[in-house]
């Protein structure tokens, strides 16, 4: 059977009641599994994964949008995470017998079902980018929903498909295929951003050097709801860098700079290979594969 991971990020972390609304329409529109749902109130953003064939995740999709759309206002949204859109970002990640290109296919399809549909403006991103520059979603959420407000989508903001204007109320949405990625944060015990912000800009450096942490992306956020700081990170090449790696480094430049650790947490879900390979990262175990789980032969 051929399945797709899918894992949409909405812009609402504080009223679960809206996050539920939107969990409850990916539910109730296909056969399509909701696996993993978290909301954080400080970046104000919550996170859904779900599994399916290719027909029942864009019917899922286009649900969990449509009661986004419905119910969130980005005109009264206030967060640390950056966001364009309502319905922020819309990662589609092949699982099981799914070619990239047919994924591709798919988040094209996911893409004008919104557009038209929504009457959102949509932007397409890393595999799906039809457009080199926008391959990086950094890039494409330059300056945030604000600026886009500001400036209009023009010179070089025009969207892939839609409206060309921002949706009023809910922006815009950014679609792409990619591979596995983990979304991997690490919280300090200090409420001192800078210290955060500087682990950040420091992995950033070595990675853009080609000297480590490769594919890694990281921000320094304050979570003042906690009265703490994060470092918050993805692993875009998760067969690279363990989350190990990720935690250890963190670990050493915060405490290189009088800070400690507090915790660190997964947002969404994960492949069983990526803890076996922070395992192996931590502990030396290099004979260590899914074969020697016990699990694996139950």
């Amino acid at each position: 059977m051929r399945l797709v991971q899918c894992i949409p990020n909405f812009s609402e972390g504080r009223r679960k009641e809206v996050v539920r609304a939107i969990v409850d329409a990916i539910e109730g529109a296909s056969a399509a599994r909701v696996v993993d749902w978290s909301m954080d109130v400080d970046h104000n953003r919550s996170v859904v994964t779900f599994v399916g064939a290719p027909e029942d995740v864009r019917a899922s999709m286009l649900a969990g949008a449509r009661k986004a759309v419905e119910l969130i206002d980005l005109t009264k949204h206030k967060g640390e995470h950056p966001r364009i859109g309502a319905v922020d970002v819309i990662p589609v990640v092949p699982i099981r017998e799914m070619t990239m290109a047919e994924t591709v296919a798919l988040s094209y399809e996911i893409g004008k079902s919104i557009a038209d549909d929504l009457r959102v403006p949509v932007y397409f991103y890393e595999r799906s980018a039809v457009m080199r520059h926008r391959a990086n979603l950094a890039d494409v959420r330059k300056g945030g929903f604000e600026a886009l407000a500001r400036t209009g989508l023009v010179n070089g903001r025009e969207p892939d498909l839609g409206p060309s204007e921002l949706h009023p109320t809910a922006g815009a949405a950014v679609v792409g295929a990619r591979g596995p990625l983990i979304a991997f944060n690490v919280n300090l015990a200090t409420d001192d951003i800078h210290v955060a912000k500087a682990i950040a800009a420091k992995m950033r450096k070595i990675r853009d050097s080609g000297e480590g942490l490769p594919g890694v992306k990281a921000i320094g956020v304050k979570l003042k709801s906690r009265g703490i700081a994060q470092v918050s990170t993805n692993i875009t090449q998760p067969h690279q860098v363990s989350i190990y790696d990720v935690f250890a480094f963190v670990e050493s430049e915060a405490r290189a700079m009088g800070a400690e650790v507090l915790e660190s947490e997964l947002i969404g879900a994960i492949r069983e290979e990526s803890l076996i390979e922070a395992a192996k990262s931590a502990m030396k175990l290099h004979g260590l594969t899914d074969k020697r789980l016990l699990d694996h032969w139950l």
